[in-house]
């Protein structure tokens, strides 16, 4: 949508219109994180954080138009906001819920 309709979008909408980028950057980190040759199944959670950093970059593209997206609905400078905050909050648990993890 142009900028006067996210400007009348309530939160709930801006969530739920951002929802489907915020699923393609974690699919994304999930494919990267499982394609790592460091990575096994028997992994700790706490051990594939640093699979999930380094994955990152090789996303850039779909984390970028969530960054980009966010800002354009929420206000400049937003995006980055989030994505070091809540999203990254979240991402870890997230991966390991995906690739179902064994926690020893």
């Amino acid at each position: 949508p142009d900028p006067a309709t996210w400007l009348q979008m309530t939160g709930r909408q801006k969530d739920a219109a951002l929802l489907p980028l915020v699923r393609r950057a974690t699919d994304c980190v999930v494919r990267k994180v499982v394609a790592d040759p460091r990575y096994s199944a028997d992994m700790r959670p706490g051990d594939i954080n640093d699979l999930i950093v380094d994955s990152i970059a090789a996303c850039a593209r779909p984390v970028r138009t969530m960054i980009d997206a966010h800002d354009r609905m929420y206000g400049d400078g937003s995006g980055e906001a989030f994505l070091l905050g809540p999203y990254l909050d979240v991402l870890p648990s997230a991966v390991v819920k995906q690739v179902k993890v064994k926690t020893r």
